[in-house]
């Protein structure tokens, strides 16, 4: 797996990890949004048991429901992906993809 392209400074606090209150208070926004606009929706994942309790002893160790840090992480991935996208295509090509699929 690749190092991260840009890390965050974290610092571990009995057993949990300080963010960066800006990441925090963003993916705290995008989570409650997406709470909010969810009348149907779900995602399957099918993992192996090995992937599942990697998931989970990570969502232990930020003290957190393993759900609720599979949304925080993908949330905060899918947003440096879609920055960095967007830095490297240019204005031209930013605003394609937003609409099609964009919501489901």
């Amino acid at each position: 797996m690749a190092a991260p392209r840009n890390p965050r400074e974290m610092k571990v606090v009995s057993e949990r990890i300080e963010e960066d209150p800006e990441v925090s208070d963003l993916v705290s926004r995008l989570e409650a949004e997406a709470d909010s606009e969810v009348l149907t929706g779900s995602v399957t994942l099918r993992w192996g048991k090995a992937q599942i309790a990697v998931v989970k002893r990570a969502a232990a160790i930020l003290g957190v429901p393993y759900q609720t840090y599979l949304k925080q992480v993908v949330f905060r991935q899918a947003i440096e992906d879609i920055e960095h996208a967007e830095a490297v295509l240019g204005p031209e090509r930013r605003s394609e993809g937003r609409g099609r699929g964009a919501r489901g």
